[in-house]
C-alpha cells in the first residue's frame, strides 16, 4: 500500500511532460502564423511572399449601421511596402477557397494555407485575396496554384473585411 501511495504522490508532485516541452520551446521565441507559411507553400522566383501581405495590421472597427444595428469589421493599416504594390501586377502562389460549386472558379478566396473548413477560411483578412478571374476561370484544385493579376488594396470593406483583390487574374502553369 505504501508503494502505491508513494507512486501517486510522485505523479501528483511532478510537473507534466508537456509543461517541460513548452518551457524548452519558449527559448526560441513565440511563432506567429506567418512563420508557418513556408510549411505549406513556397515562393516561386519573382512571386510575392505572403509574409509581405501578412505585415498589414488589422484594426477592428465597431460602429452602428444606419438602422442602428451593431457593425464590427476589420480595416487594414497597410505598410509602405504593401502600398507600393497597389495597382501592380503580381504573381503569388497559394490555395483556393471556392465560393461557387462549379469546377471553373471566377470569384474565389486565395490564401497561403489549404482550407480546413468548407464554411470559413480560418485566417485573418491580411492573408486572404479576393480573386476575380472572369476572363480566365481557374479550375479548382486542392493543391497550391500560382496566379498572376493586378493587386488592388481595399482601404475599407464594411461588408466582408476584404483587404486585397486580385483582378484580371489567371493561373500560371
Amino acid at each position: 500500500m505504501r508503494k502505491i501511495l508513494a507512486v501517486l504522490m510522485f505523479l501528483c508532485a511532478s510537473p507534466p511532460a508537456f509543461a517541460l516541452s513548452q518551457e524548452e520551446g519558449s527559448l526560441h521565441g513565440t511563432k506567429t502564423i506567418l512563420d508557418y507559411i513556408g510549411d505549406y507553400v513556397d515562393v516561386p522566383p519573382g512571386a510575392l511572399d505572403w509574409k509581405v501581405l501578412g505585415s498589414t495590421n488589422e484594426v477592428q472597427i465597431q460602429t452602428k449601421t444606419d438602422d442602428g444595428y451593431d457593425l464590427i469589421y476589420q480595416k487594414p493599416e497597410f505598410q509602405s511596402d504593401v502600398m507600393a504594390l497597389d495597382g501592380k501586377e503580381i504573381t503569388i502562389k497559394g490555395y483556393m477557397f471556392p465560393l461557387d460549386q462549379t469546377e471553373d472558379q471566377r470569384l474565389f478566396l486565395f490564401g497561403p494555407f489549404p482550407m480546413s473548413c468548407p464554411y470559413q477560411y480560418h485566417v485573418g483578412p491580411a492573408l486572404v485575396l479576393e480573386v476575380h478571374a472572369q476572363d480566365h476561370p481557374v479550375a479548382f484544385s486542392y493543391d497550391p496554384v500560382q496566379l498572376t493579376g493586378t493587386l488592388e488594396l481595399v482601404p475599407e470593406d464594411k461588408e466582408y473585411s476584404v483587404f486585397y483583390r486580385l483582378t484580371d487574374a489567371k493561373q500560371v502553369h
